[in-house]
């Protein structure tokens, strides 16, 4: 992907830092909506409600520990990574999700779902997860802890492990993490992990920047 235009993103930084916790609330939606749906979620969720399992911690509370933890090792091998959009990313995912969380979980239709509920919830956390991302993506304000460290370990590895390669290697011990935990790895877990790329582009290209830049190309 090219680098974006400076003067661009310069320009249209108000909308960037408002569509970057519009993005935090959708995604904390999406993470919630998997959550109920009991299909599983994404890799890094899977992993947090897996130590919330087993430590009686809410979601909210293993994140912010689990990023605490990784954004002193991540600021020391290249802090280039650690920019405005990660601190956003490492302070509002959990809490969100949290909040979004409690204010569902009065609603039986959440808490009870029926089969065609639940598709119903895995289809709009799945389609509601690739916008936030987008949004998130299209700020260009910088990554969350957990995507750095998959940049950081194919820089480091001087090129024997690409991004992609070192992501796949990622998840798949998160998520090996969180089945070891009690979380919940079901059909959700491999759409979110290897099925979302093509949507995710989708909403780039036709929703994301056309509604914080206006249209304008980055």
């Amino acid at each position: 992907m090219a680098a974006p235009n400076r003067a661009v993103l310069q320009k249209f930084f108000k909308r960037r830092l408002v569509a970057i916790f519009i993005a935090h609330v959708i995604m904390g939606l999406a993470i919630t909506l998997l959550r109920f749906s009991l299909f599983g979620n994404d890799p890094f969720s899977c992993m947090q409600l897996g130590y919330s399992n087993v430590s009686g911690l809410s979601y909210g509370a293993c994140v912010l520990i689990f990023n605490a933890i990784v954004i002193g090792p991540i600021y020391i091998l290249d802090k280039s990574y650690v920019q405005l959009g990660t601190v956003i990313n490492m302070l509002l995912t959990g809490p969100i999700v949290d909040i979004w969380y409690w204010c569902l979980s009065f609603f039986t239709v959440f808490t009870e779902p029926t089969m065609f509920a639940r598709i119903v919830l895995l289809i709009l956390g799945v389609t509601s997860s690739c916008f936030g991302v987008s949004l998130y993506m299209m700020t260009h304000l910088g990554m969350g802890p957990y995507d750095a460290i998959g940049w950081i370990i194919a820089a480091r590895s001087k090129g024997k492990f690409q991004f992609r390669s070192a992501r796949v290697m990622i998840d798949a011990c998160a998520v090996a993490i969180g089945f070891i935990c009690g979380s919940i790895v079901n059909i959700g877990t491999l759409i979110m992990a290897s099925c979302t790329g093509p949507l995710v582009s989708f909403f780039n290209e036709y929703v994301s920047v056309p509604l914080i830049y206006k249209g304008r190309k980055i």
